[in-house]
């Protein structure tokens, strides 16, 4: 099972390249954007929000820096995740075509293929707690317990995208995979509408209407669970990824030759 593991990062060996490179620049701009927020131009920018704008607060301001935050801590963690290369690159291999005549059970080989994603993640999320302890020395928009929150938040739920992806791609087959991620991307997106569906629902009215009525505590209410509530997406990651292997199992038993 160790030598599949190592066979699905050798799969990846591109996106590992390109990961170098993206947490060189994450960085450096991140670093930067921190400097400049608290001393540069846009702490000044920062200060003419304040002033034009009677309906913005502080709270605002410092949300809005933490939202481009997020973003650049994203990017090292989708950076090195995606799963679905795999299934391209054993499918062009015609891996699946060998896979059932080695010395590895269904079990073991479709739970490496789990470990795979969580051993990637772990270097994403690696790279970014160390991100966050110098951000966190340079600017007071958020602390370090608010970027672990992130971090945990952000590797739980790429991790419920990559179990589902996994899911779907063994249920549609080799030449799939692109379906595979949209159907993937729309079981998140119609499962946060639906456990969070007030929160959604208010957002979209006060960022598509006049913003009549608006309340800030509410609209960043989303936000402040991702960042405070790590914990919870953590917990989901691990049922999604346990209730995804024992699907995934089932459909790669009955349709031989999917992994």
């Amino acid at each position: 099972m160790k030598g599949l593991i190592i066979k699905d990062i050798m799969c990846l060996k591109k996106q590992l390249t390109t990961f170098v490179y993206v947490i060189s620049g994450v960085v450096v701009i991140s670093i930067l954007y921190v400097l400049s927020s608290r001393f540069g131009n846009l702490a000044e920018v920062g200060k003419v929000l304040l002033d034009e704008n009677n309906n913005m607060t502080q709270v605002d301001v410092k949300n809005l820096g933490s939202m481009v935050l997020i973003m650049s801590m994203l990017i090292p963690i989708v950076s090195v995740g995606d799963m679905v290369n795999v299934f391209i690159a054993d499918g062009k291999a015609g891996f699946f075509k060998v896979s059932a005549s080695l010395p590895v059970s269904m079990k073991k080989r479709m739970l490496s293929r789990f470990l795979t994603i969580y051993a990637l993640f772990a270097i994403g999320a690696t790279v970014d707690i160390v991100l966050a302890m110098v951000l966190s020395s340079l600017t007071d928009i958020m602390g370090f317990g608010s970027f672990l929150g992130i971090i945990v938040s952000s590797a739980s739920l790429l991790s419920i995208y990559s179990a589902f992806l996994i899911l779907y791609c063994v249920i549609l087959g080799y030449g799939k995979e692109q379906y595979a991620q949209y159907f993937s991307l729309l079981t998140i997106a119609l499962s946060f509408v639906i456990i969070k569906f007030k929160s959604v629902k208010f957002v979209i009215i006060h960022v598509l209407g006049d913003g009549v009525g608006f309340d800030s505590s509410v609209f960043w209410k989303p936000l402040d669970y991702f960042r405070q509530k790590g914990y919870v997406f953590l917990l989901i990651a691990l049922f999604v990824s346990v209730f995804s292997y024992c699907l995934s199992l089932y459909f790669a038993e009955r349709k031989r030759g999917v992994i």
